[in-house]
């Protein structure tokens, strides 16, 4: 048996994966202040795990001490720096790709034929592009809906609200155009990205759609998509194989 953790910003997503029964998905949000309390409580009712494939984009402290916590034999985090398997980085620099968008491209390598946009709509939106080669090529990164809201009502007076609110344009109340707002900035974002990605000249197969905010996206998309909710898990899920078969 082998858990899958993919450490976001806001959430924990996980997936248990036992050859004798189906496959156990989800996700979690984390409590303010305690993100390992809530990371352990996903691991804590499975025991006898072989091995936890773990792409953190949390501090280096709170995976030491999950290693620590979880045995490190057996804990496995997803580093661009020294694996990328099987997908060559654009960057000057490779170990400053996130592991998130590295696991992202993976998936996409091995599931999807051709190249891949793969957009990840969460605390923060990237949107990459991995050629038919296993090569990325790039991508942009900008403010997701829920990253905008807060800094709306950290930079002003306006009442946010812990809630979002619902999508109409024009809204005819605070709530409901700052949420609308950040939606439809973040569908223009990723438009404007994909758009300006065709326009330089990369083409791409399909674009898969992901992240906590993916499914409110997809209406206002003018570009056809699929929706993976679990995309970053299916990279771990295949670094998890590779792992098996040193």
């Amino acid at each position: 048996m082998k858990a899958l953790l993919d450490l976001g910003n806001s959430r924990c997503k996980f997936a248990i994966i036992d050859s004798e029964a189906e496959d156990t998905c989800g996700a979690l949000p984390y409590r303010e202040g305690d993100r390992l309390e809530v990371i352990a409580s996903v691991l804590q009712p499975y025991e006898g795990l072989d091995r936890i494939v773990v792409c953190s984009v949390l501090d280096q402290e709170l995976n030491v001490q999950l290693q620590e916590r979880f045995q490190a034999g057996r804990f496995y985090i997803l580093d661009p720096s020294e694996n990328c398997f099987g997908v060559t980085s654009a960057y000057e620099d490779p170990a400053t790709l996130g592991a998130d968008r590295l696991a992202a491209l993976i998936a996409a390598k091995v599931r999807y034929p051709g190249s891949t946009c793969i957009v990840d709509c969460g605390t923060a939106v990237t949107v990459d592009v991995l050629d038919q080669g296993g090569v990325h090529r790039g991508g942009v990164i900008f403010p997701g809906v829920g990253s905008m809201r807060a800094a709306l009502e950290m930079d002003t007076a306006m009442d946010v609200g812990e809630e979002a609110g619902s999508f109409t344009v024009p809204a005819t109340s605070t709530r409901d155009a700052i949420y609308s707002g950040c939606l439809s900035a973040v569908a223009g974002g990723i438009s404007r990205a994909v758009d300006g990605m065709h326009a330089e000249g990369t083409a791409f197969d399909q674009i898969i759609l992901t992240g906590g905010d993916a499914e409110f996206l997809i209406p206002l998309l003018a570009q056809k998509v699929i929706h993976e909710p679990y995309w970053v898990l299916e990279g771990l899920r295949h670094v998890s194989k590779c792992l098996d078969a040193e």
